[in-house]
């Protein structure tokens, strides 16, 4: 199987460079949500900062999934 994105430049730019850019942002998205959260918990002190870093990434999880995004499967 083979896809082709086309792109009109300079028009669609912006189109063009987050297509370009999507497997760095896969990786941040990874990174971010992986292994900074497990670097965060392990430095936190006390329950309540522990807690607030799960809201956080709960957050970041649950806009993954109202964009549709599944970093599972992009990785």
């Amino acid at each position: 199987m083979k896809a082709i994105l086309e792109f009109n430049l300079p028009e669609d730019n912006v189109e063009f460079r987050a297509a370009s850019k999507a497997r760095d942002m896969v990786s941040f998205i990874f990174e971010l949500l992986y292994n900074t959260k497990k670097g965060l918990v392990y430095k936190a002190n006390g329950d309540e900062v522990e807690e607030g870093i799960e809201m956080a990434f709960d957050k970041m999880h649950d806009l993954l999934n109202e964009y549709n995004i599944n970093i599972e499967e992009l990785s």
